[in-house]
């Protein structure tokens, strides 16, 4: 069985026709004609109104049915901005109550000044180290070991 692919629906606005009492009387007077073709005419005429109606109606049907998904799925993600927001404006609260100042590298517990002097050092002494970022903790370890003040021993 071989299927046709379904024409693209055609959105233009419903004009009702006006099923005025000559149109229905028109009918009337087909459908009581002494003349069969004429008669036949008029179940056809009106088997055809019917199916248009019905064609109509179901299509109207489907287009209500798939705003109703649409604005369903367009849900979600309004949900998930909402959220994003309430999570943005939190932290943003939570950071404006931290008394402390923000500090970069705040796993090293250094701030920007001295993790661009550290990675200077690092440099001029052999190590590898990123122009922004985390500096590895052995880099640190040496930059404070080259840095400590001699202890003197007393004797």
């Amino acid at each position: 069985m071989t299927t046709t692919p379904a024409a693209p629906a055609i959105n233009v606005s419903v004009v009702p026709l006006p099923v005025t009492s000559q149109v229905q009387e028109l009918l009337d007077w087909a459908s009581a004609h002494p003349a069969a073709r004429v008669r036949n005419r008029a179940v056809r005429i009106t088997a055809d109104l019917a199916e248009l109606t019905e064609r109509r109606d179901t299509e109207t049907a489907q287009r209500e049915a798939e705003q109703k998904v649409a604005e369903a799925r367009a849900e979600p993600e309004r949900a998930q901005e909402e959220l994003r927001t309430v999570k943005v404006g939190t932290r943003t609260v939570a950071a404006a109550t931290v008394s402390t100042p923000i500090r970069a590298g705040a796993g090293s517990g250094r701030i920007r000044e001295e993790l661009a002097a550290i990675r200077a050092w690092a440099r001029e002494n052999g190590h590898q180290v990123a122009d922004g970022g985390m500096v590895r903790r052995a880099v640190l370890e040496a930059f404070d070991a080259a840095h400590q003040a001699p202890v003197r021993k007393t004797g």
